[in-house]
C-alpha cells in the first residue's frame, strides 16, 4: 500500500534504543460509530416490539465491534518488544526531485534487514497491521508512505519524491486498524531531528543566461534571451572599462587611468572570468503573500533552485569559485554535485520574516528573487542596507506568469535606485 504526502525516520545505529510503547486506546472510525449506532438501535427496537430477529442482529453487531476493539486493543502489547526494536532506514538520502525514494525495515539493532517473504509479526484474524513514514519540509511539503513490513519485496519499499525539499521527521509509527473500518491504534516512533531526504532540483528545461555585471563578465545581454547552452559572448574593445569591484583582478586595472581620474577601473577587454574570479548566488526565498500563495511560493522557489543549479554548472564549467546561499542559511561550496544538495534545504518564506541573507566579502553577487510588492522590509531589504556600498550587486527577479509582470518591473524599478545595484526581470514560462 503507498501512498503521497509525508515521511520521517532517522539514519543511525539507534534501531536497539527502548522506545515506549504508546497506552493508546484505539479510536472509533466513521464506520465503527456507525456500526455502534445501529447496534443500539437494533437492541432498542428488539426489546420494545420483542423482534428477535433485531435483537440477533444487534448481538452480532455487538460481537463484531467488541472483537475488532479487543483484538486491536491487544495486539500492540503482543508486539510490544518487536514495535520497539523496528526501524526504518531510507537507503538514499540525497535524491533528485522527481525521482523514487526505497527503504528497508529491519527488527533488531543495526538495521538487520528481514529476510524477504518471511513474516516478522503475529497477527489476529482480522485484523491489519501497517507502518506509516511522514516527511515534512519546513514550507509544508509532505511525503506520506505507508507499508505491511511482513510483504515487502526484496525486503525493499519504494516512494515517489516528486518535489525538491529538504525532508525533516515528521511522525512515524505503526497503525493497527481491523478490515471492517471500526477502530484504528496509532503507536508513535521516535526519530531524528535532522533532514531525513535530501531532495535536490532538477535542472531547469530552459536556462537564463544571465550577465553578472557586478564582476564584468560580459555575456549575451538581453534580460529576455533563453538558451540551454552556456556560450558566453567578450567584447573586442579594448579600451571598454569598469569601475573596479573587489575581487577583480589587479592585474586588469589601468594604472594610467587611475593617475588621471583618481578612481579605479579595470579593463574590460580580456577573456573572462580570471581564474581566480569568486560568485556567490544568493536565492532569496522570501515570497510575497499578496502575489503568492503557500503553494505557489513554493513552485517559485523551485525555479530559483533549478536556474541557480543551472547556472552553477554553467560557472563551474568556465572555471569561476561559486557559492551558493539562500535565506536563514550559511554558504556552501563544492562540486556540482555538492552544490545541488545545497539547494535542496532552501523553503519558501514569509516576506516579512526574520530570516538573514548571507552578507559576503569580495565577491561578485547574484541575487536570485521573487517579485514582490512594497509594504514590508524583507531580508533583501536589510541585506542591500547593510553591505559595503562598493560591492556590487545583481538582483535578478525571476517568475511565471505575466500576472506578476507588474511588480517585478516595480521592484527592478526600486532596487535599482540603489547604489551599486544592478536589477533584471526575467520571466519564464513553461
Amino acid at each position: 500500500m503507498h501512498e503521497l504526502t509525508a515521511s520521517n525516520r532517522a539514519d543511525g545505529p539507534e534501531a536497539d534504543r527502548a522506545l515506549p510503547l504508546s497506552r493508546v486506546i484505539p479510536l472509533p472510525r466513521t464506520m465503527g460509530l456507525f456500526t455502534l449506532l445501529i447496534t443500539v438501535l437494533a437492541f432498542t427496537a428488539g426489546s420494545i416490539r420483542n423482534e428477535l430477529v433485531l435483537i440477533l442482529m444487534g448481538t452480532v453487531f455487538l460481537l463484531a465491534l467488541s472483537w475488532c476493539f479487543v483484538a486491536v486493543l491487544g495486539l500492540p502489547w503482543l508486539l510490544r518488544k518487536k514495535v520497539r526494536s523496528s526501524s526504518v532506514r531510507i537507503l538514499t538520502k540525497q535524491m533528485s526531485a522527481g525521482t523514487t525514494g526505497s527503504l528497508t525495515f529491519a527488527l533488531g539493532p543495526g538495521y538487520i534487514q528481514a529476510k524477504p517473504g518471511k513474516k516478522q509479526f503475529f497477527r489476529f484474524p482480522g485484523i491489519l497491521l501497517r507502518y506509516e513514514m511522514n516527511l515534512t519540509t519546513k514550507d509544508g511539503r509532505r511525503i506520506r508512505h505507508i507499508f505491511d513490513p511482513d510483504f515487502l519485496p526484496e525486503g525493499i519499499s519504494y516512494f515517489p519524491v516528486p518535489e525538491r525539499g529538504a525532508y525533516y521527521s515528521s511522525y512515524d509509527g505503526f497503525t493497527i486498524t481491523d478490515v471492517l473500518g471500526f477502530f484504528s491504534l496509532s503507536i508513535p516512533i521516535s526519530q531524528d531531528t535532522g533532514p531525513r531526504l535530501l531532495a535536490s532540483p532538477k535542472t531547469g528545461e530552459t536556462t537564463v543566461l544571465l550577465q553578472i555585471r557586478s564582476r564584468g563578465l560580459l555575456q549575451q545581454n538581453e534580460p529576455h534571451f533563453l538558451r540551454t547552452d552556456p556560450h558566453f559572448l567578450r567584447t573586442d574593445n579594448l579600451i571598454d572599462h569598469r569601475p573596479y569591484m573587489p575581487g577583480d583582478d589587479p592585474r586588469r586595472i589601468n594604472w594610467k587611468l587611475y593617475g588621471h581620474a583618481g578612481d579605479l577601473f579595470v579593463r574590460e577587454g580580456e577573456p573572462e572570468p580570471p581564474p581566480h574570479s569568486r560568485i556567490l548566488i544568493l536565492v532569496d526565498t522570501q515570497a510575497d503573500d499578496t502575489l503568492y500563495t503557500p503553494a505557489a511560493a513554493c513552485k517559485g522557489v523551485d525555479l530559483l533552485c533549478e536556474q541557480a543549479l543551472a547556472l552553477a554548472i554553467a560557472y563551474i564549467t568556465q572555471g569561476l569559485d561559486l557559492g551558493i546561499a539562500y535565506t536563514g542559511g550559511g554558504i556552501h561550496r563544492g562540486t556540482q554535485a555538492e552544490l545541488a544538495i545545497a539547494l535542496a534545504y532552501p523553503a519558501a518564506l514569509p516576506l516579512q520574516g526574520p530570516e538573514e541573507l548571507p552578507s559576503p566579502e569580495d565577491e561578485g553577487l547574484l541575487i536570485l528573487a521573487l517579485p514582490r510588492t512594497f509594504g514590508e522590509e524583507s531580508a533583501l531589504d536589510r541585506f542591500l542596507w547593510q553591505r559595503n556600498t562598493h560591492q556590487g550587486v545583481d538582483i535578478v527577479f525571476l517568475y511565471e506568469g505575466s500576472s506578476r509582470d507588474e511588480a517585478a518591473e516595480t521592484g527592478a524599478g526600486i532596487y535599482g535606485q540603489k547604489s551599486g545595484v544592478t536589477t533584471r526581470c526575467i520571466r519564464i514560462d513553461p
